[in-house]
């Protein structure tokens, strides 16, 4: 089956794409997949709430497991803690459906997005920024 335009490019944002980025996305994805899923929640729409929370469990579950547990010592534990609590929240969102899992889970992973995004711009955005594009470094 042939990949329309947008298809092909976001492939190739994957593809080209730096460690650091490609976290970004996972984080971007998993906050859409939250609100995607609070938004159906509150329209009791079960089918996409589940598919929803199921995917940001999913997309934790590969946070998780991308973890250099080495290198990244006490930070990659407390990550792990916040994404294990943070899956247990939305599963117990399935016995009692109410939105604050959902929030809780936003309001914890969206700092760590704006983080990533800070962490993943290239050095000569970077540079750039500082205006200094014109230093070599």
């Amino acid at each position: 089956m042939a990949q329309n335009g947008y298809q092909q490019y976001q492939k190739s944002n994957v593809t080209l794409a730096s460690p650091e980025a490609l976290v970004v996305l996972l984080y971007s994805e998993l906050l859409r997949c939250l609100t995607g899923a609070k938004v159906a929640l509150l329209n009791n729409d079960k089918n996409t709430k589940n598919k929803s929370t199921a995917k940001a469990i999913r997309i934790l579950a590969e946070l998780m497991v991308s973890l250099n547990m080495e290198k990244g010592e006490g930070v990659a534990w407390n990550l792990v803690i916040l994404y294990e609590h943070i899956s247990i929240r939305l599963l117990q969102a399935s016995r009692d459906p109410t939105p604050e899992p959902f929030d809780e889970a936003i309001r914890l992973l969206a700092p760590l997005k704006e983080a990533w995004e800070t962490i993943a711009v290239p050095k000569s955005a970077l540079l750039k920024t500082a205006g200094l594009e014109r230093v070599v470094v």
